[in-house]
């Protein structure tokens, strides 16, 4: 397997990485339920190949009653059949709202499927193949693939501290303090949302926005579902270190 640095990255959930069974139906977490995995071309799934790696966007899913998470699913093996057999979940979330995924990636080609798990059965887009010309700079160091939660920093008390408020239109605004760079770097801020999650981070959670500005400091969520929401800031330093702030729960 080729070196591969997460950037949907600490797991991917819980961040978990973990193995498909390379069969056409498909376990479901800690569930007794076997769903069936099925292949819709339809389903947009679109890479945005980078020098170094590679970003996904596509449609939320629409049916929320229905849905449980999404999975990339990546493999370095030209799949054999319409779906990917064997290969492992680069990225996932249970955010249904999250419709982008980027990671690092070492020079080789690469093949990927966003696969839409819901309570009935697991429906998988076409493979998409990825081809990286530009090895990775020896100075990153990659993030190993394991079923192991990838642990983030907590920020310094000063740094990414949230602060959320909400608007008669039912939008919610988020203002944080900013990261502040401390020789590593700056990539992004990843503002997350998540519901019934007691310690939300991306990349397991997915993102709202993807901000590359290290000044940018507010952000207005004007898609928040019913309920309860818990709210926070990630940042990702220049190599691949992930910094989380606090949490702020808010009812909507």
């Amino acid at each position: 397997m080729r070196k591969i640095v997460q950037a949907f990255s600490v797991p991917i959930i819980v961040l978990a990485f973990c193995l498909l069974s390379g069969q056409a139906v498909w376990a479901a977490g800690t569930s007794d339920a076997v769903l069936s995995t099925l292949v819709n071309s339809k389903i947009h799934f679109r890479p945005i190949v980078k020098s170094h790696g590679v970003e996904f966007r596509w449609y939320k899913y629409s049916f929320p009653k229905k849905f449980v998470r999404y999975e990339i699913v990546r493999t370095d093996k030209k799949p054999a059949k319409k779906y990917i057999q064997d290969g492992v979940v680069a990225g996932e979330t249970n955010n249904r709202y999250s419709t982008n995924f980027m990671e690092t990636l070492d020079a080789g080609t690469y093949y990927y499927s966003l696969c839409v798990v819901t309570k009935t059965e697991r429906v998988c887009s076409a493979i998409k193949t990825v081809t990286i010309k530009n090895k990775l700079p020896v100075t990153v160091s990659p993030k190993p693939v394991s079923s192991t939660t990838q642990a983030y920093q907590t920020a310094q008390s000063d740094q990414l501290v949230l602060s959320v408020t909400p608007a008669a239109s039912g939008t919610i605004m988020l203002s944080w303090t900013p990261f502040v760079d401390s020789g590593a770097g700056f990539k992004w801020y990843k503002p997350v949302r998540a519901q019934n999650v007691a310690d939300p981070y991306y990349p397991r959670d997915g993102y709202l926005a993807h901000l590359t500005d290290i000044n940018s400091s507010t952000f207005v969520d004007d898609s928040a579902p019913t309920g309860t929401d818990s709210y926070r800031i990630c940042a990702v330093d220049g190599q691949d270190g992930l910094w989380c702030g606090n949490i702020v729960n808010i009812n909507k």
